[in-house]
Formats: structure tokens, C-alpha cells, sequence
């Protein structure tokens, strides 16, 4: 016996003592070991029910409590755990306890039934002397027996499998830390999406307002005779159409909303934002600062290839392990009957409890010759399994910097734009007022003063999009650095929240919440 034997045995006993005693969960500590895997809560998920207003942060902890994508793969970290209590089952011995009872007729001769036939699994082996006639009157025989056998030595097998099971414990974890990101992210960018339609449907209101009223203006004038009874019907056409724009964006901006309450996961809900503190203070993103390069190598995507690349190293390690000699303890306890009264030995209550009592103790070695070959073709199967995932790393990684460099260029060209389109506004609004005076001077056409009407809503319009689009390059810049928290803090200096944001995308601890 090697001299890791003995310390397996004492595994088996505390296995076996947690069997008869079981702990409550909350006994159980943060982590089962160094470098192991945390435990897991049994939780039941409850959807949250959105309120009919949302803020950004209400739509990603919505949606981190109700996406399904995270309730599915929460329950395959908890069905990976469960397998890693499965590896641990492997120390223990196997312990089988067999009673049969049967009526048999006791005809028998000398024979042979070889055990590579199929007659070996149909033929039932019988025992004793040859019978002198042919009679086929039922005999009373009982067997029972208990039989243990247990793998002392297996040159480190079972740790590799508990180590295989580990591996993928930790790919189902990164897996779920990258899907709550994903979903957080998708949330607060179709927030972003719905801020940005309902500041166009401002836009276009205020647009098709000034339409109306200058429409007003040019029917007073047609009517004193100022002005040709043409402008009134072209004015009536671009309030028509100014119209039609409003429709339209009012279109889009419900659209952005049902797309908002899919990814928040409660796609039947009816919702609005509550998307003011965004608009209203813009030098807060502004004011963001780039946190400069940082480790993409910690992202959760990184994470889960780097996890996914030590699963199949683990694999391997359990396939060399696997071409290696077992030595088992063999044992076994078992006692005889039957009603046949030609024996020696009187039956027992007519040969339905034993006569005779046998024991047998012994080990023996095991050694599968003939599985190097297909052993090894696994081997190769896992070693490309394995640079495969390597490559994947590598990709995720070249994915991840060029995400990186267009966030940072993004985030640049974005506030330089976000500053520089209040100016176009103010020039926009100035024109528009200007050539409104010389309109009602009879120094200007109407269609200068009708160009100058959508001039200054193209601005405004671009005035909200372009704060809009700071914040998606803030959002962008933080889901690269693998955390929204900087995306979140940024939101409670604009909310004038003192209270930081519960969201981080590493929940390893609780996966639940």
C-alpha cells in the first residue's frame, strides 16, 4: 500500500461520517479550500417587477436579477458543483449487499462456461456434485452475501479527475461573470438608445413648434397682404412634414423602449426612463477620466478562455493518469442455503436461510494494456482541444484591444463634438431669429426662413445625441475595462448620490444576486 493511502482512508471516513451527519449551509465556509471553488447558495430566482419609470441603474439591476441567460448559467456553475462532489465520491469503496431467494431444479455435470461467450451471462453457475437422475422438482436455495472493494492505489487518477472537476467548476464561473456583464452592458446601452430617442423627440417637438409658429406668422402676413398666399401653403408643407418627423421619431423612441424592457428581461412591461439627470448635466461625463491602459488579461472574456484553456490541460493530466496499474483491496462476506438434503449439511428453514459461511480477503492489480492506444489518440485530442482554446485567447484578447482603442478614440472624438455643439445650437438659434425678422420685414423668402427652422432642429438634435454619445463611450471604456462600476460612479456624481452601485461584473462570491 503506498503512503498516500492511508491518508485517502481517512478521506472515506469523513466523507463517510459527512453522509450520517450533514451540515446546515450555512456551516459551510466562503471556500472549501485555497484555489478551490467558493460555494454556491441554492437560490430559487424571483423576477423583480420593474417599476413603470426606470433609471439606468434601475434597468441594469432589473435585468441582472430577471435575464434568463444568467438564471441558465447560474444553474450550470450549480450543476458544474455538483459535479465536483461527484469527483469526491470516487475515494469511496464500493459496498454491495445481495440477497437471493429461488426455487431451482438440482440437475447439474461436470462443465465449463467460458466468460467471453454470451452462454456466461444467460447460464447461472451452479455448484455441487454431479446429479445421479434427471428430475426437475424445485430446491428451496438462498444466497446472500456482502462484498467490498475498494482502489487503494491509482498513481493519482482520482485527484486528477477532482482536479478536471475543479477546472470546469471555474469555466461555468467565468462563464456566468462574462454573461452578467453582457447583460448589464446590453441594458444600460439600450438605455443610452431610449435617452437619446426620447431627447430627439424633444428636438422635434421644439422644432415642429417653431414651424407652427412661423406658419402663424407667415398666414398673418398673407393675409394683410404682405406677403404672396404661396408661403402659406409651402409653410403648411413643412408643418406637414415636420409632423410626420415627429411620428416618426415618436415610432423609434417607443421601439428603443420595448427593445430597453427585453434586455431588462421584462419584455411585456409597458416602461419609461427617467433620463433627466443625464441630460441635464453633461459636464459630469465630461469630466470622466480616462483610467489609461489596464490588464485586459482580467477581463471576465479573458477569464473564461484562460478557464476554458486549463479545463483540457486538466484533461490531459487526468489522460495520462489513466494509463497507470489500480490495486484494489477485494473482500467479500457470504453465506449459503439450500433445501437439497443430499448434502452434508442439513438445510436451514427448508433452504431458505444460509447453511454455510464463507469470507474471502485479498487485492489484486489491474493494469489496462491495451488502452495506451485509444488513450492516446484522447491525449491528442485534448492537446488540440487545448491550443484551440489558446487561439481563442488570443483572439479574445485581440478583440478586447481593439475594443479598447476604439472606446478611447470614441470617448475623445465624442467630447470634442459634445463641446463643440452647444455652439452650433446658439449660432443655429441666432439665424433662425434673424432671418425671422427679415421675414416679417419682407426681406427674405420662405424658404430661407423654412431652411433655417430645420437648421436649428438638426442642431438641437444633434446637440442631444452628441451628449448621448459620451456616455456610450463611457459605458463602452468601462464594459473593456471588464466592471461598469466607473460607469456607475460617474451616474451617481451626476445623481448626486452619495451611495456607491452594488453592481461589479466579479460575483464569484454570490453569483445569485
Amino acid at each position: 500500500m503506498e503512503a498516500g493511502a492511508l491518508a485517502r482512508f481517512s478521506i472515506i471516513l469523513t466523507m463517510l461520517g459527512a453522509l450520517l451527519l450533514v451540515p446546515q449551509a450555512g456551516s459551510i465556509g466562503a471556500a472549501n479550500a485555497a484555489g478551490r471553488e467558493t460555494f454556491v447558495q441554492d437560490l430559487q430566482f424571483q423576477p423583480v417587477t420593474a417599476p413603470r419609470a426606470v433609471t439606468i441603474k434601475d434597468a441594469v439591476d432589473v435585468a441582472l436579477r430577471n435575464y434568463p441567460t444568467i438564471n441558465n448559467k447560474y444553474f450550470k456553475l450549480r450543476a458544474a458543483k455538483a459535479n465536483v462532489a461527484l469527483a469526491k465520491t470516487q475515494y469511496l469503496p464500493n459496498l454491495n449487499w445481495d440477497i437471493q431467494e429461488s426455487g431451482i431444479s438440482g440437475n447439474r455435470v461436470s462443465s465449463t462456461v467460458m466468460n467471453n461467450v454470451s452462454g456466461f451471462d444467460t447460464v447461472p453457475v451452479d455448484s455441487g456434485p454431479s446429479s445421479r437422475v434427471l428430475s426437475f422438482k424445485p430446491i428451496v436455495n438462498n444466497l446472500q452475501g456482502l462484498n467490498l472493494n475498494w482502489l487503494m492505489v491509482d498513481f493519482g487518477l482520482r485527484h486528477a479527475n477532482d482536479n478536471y472537476a475543479y477546472a470546469d467548476a471555474r469555466a461555468a464561473r467565468a462563464d456566468l461573470n462574462l454573461t452578467r456583464l453582457d447583460v448589464a452592458f446590453d441594458a444600460a446601452d439600450a438605455y443610452l438608445t431610449a435617452v437619446a430617442a426620447k431627447q430627439v423627440i424633444r428636438s422635434t417637438k421644439a422644432a415642429l413648434e417653431h414651424m407652427e409658429a412661423a406658419n402663424l406668422r407667415a398666414k398673418t402676413l398673407v393675409a394683410e397682404g404682405l406677403r404672396p398666399g404661396v408661403d402659406a401653403a409651402d409653410f403648411d408643407f413643412e408643418v406637414s412634414r415636420a409632423r410626420i418627423g415627429l411620428i416618426k421619431a415618436e415610432k423609434d423612441r417607443r421601439l428603443t423602449l420595448v427593445g430597453l424592457a427585453e434586455k431588462m428581461g421584462v419584455a411585456a412591461n409597458d416602461l419609461d426612463i427617467i433620463s433627466d439627470a443625464l441630460v441635464r448635466s453633461p459636464q459630469a461625463a465630461q469630466n470622466f477620466k480616462d483610467p489609461g491602459p489596464f490588464d485586459l488579461t482580467s477581463h471576465p472574456l479573458s477569464l473564461l478562455k484562460t478557464a476554458e484553456i486549463n479545463r483540457w490541460r486538466a484533461k490531459r493530466v487526468v489522460l495520462d493518469k489513466a494509463y497507470r496499474p489500480h490495486l484494489w483491496l477485494n473482500s467479500s462476506i457470504w453465506g449459503k442455503g439450500s433445501g437439497d438434503r443430499s448434502n452434508p449439511i442439513a438445510p436451514k428453514a427448508g433452504g431458505l436461510l444460509p447453511q454455510v459461511f464463507d469470507y474471502m480477503v485479498g487485492v489484486s492489480l489491474s493494469f489496462p494494456i491495451m488502452e495506451y492506444f485509444p488513450l492516446k489518440a484522447q491525449k491528442q485530442m485534448a492537446r488540440s482541444n487545448e491550443l484551440a482554446a489558446r487561439a481563442d485567447f488570443d483572439l479574445a484578447i485581440q478583440v478586447l484591444e481593439k475594443k479598447d482603442a476604439r472606446a478611447r478614440i470614441m470617448l475623445a472624438q465624442a467630447r470634442k463634438v459634445a463641446d463643440e455643439t452647444p455652439v452650433l445650437v446658439q449660432a443655429a438659434r441666432v439665424r433662425e431669429e434673424k432671418v425671422l425678422k427679415r421675414y416679417g420685414a419682407g426681406l427674405t423668402n420662405m424658404v430661407t426662413l423654412a431652411q433655417a427652422e430645420k437648421t436649428l432642429a438638426e442642431a438641437e438634435v444633434e446637440d442631444a445625441l452628441a451628449q448621448i454619445e459620451v456616455w456610450h463611450s463611457i459605458l463602452s471604456l468601462a464594459y473593456v475595462q471588464g466592471d461598469l462600476k466607473p460607469f456607475m460612479e460617474v451616474l451617481d456624481m451626476v445623481e448626486g448620490s452619495t451611495q456607491g452601485n452594488s453592481f461589479t461584473s466579479n460575483t464569484g462570491s454570490n453569483p445569485g444576486h
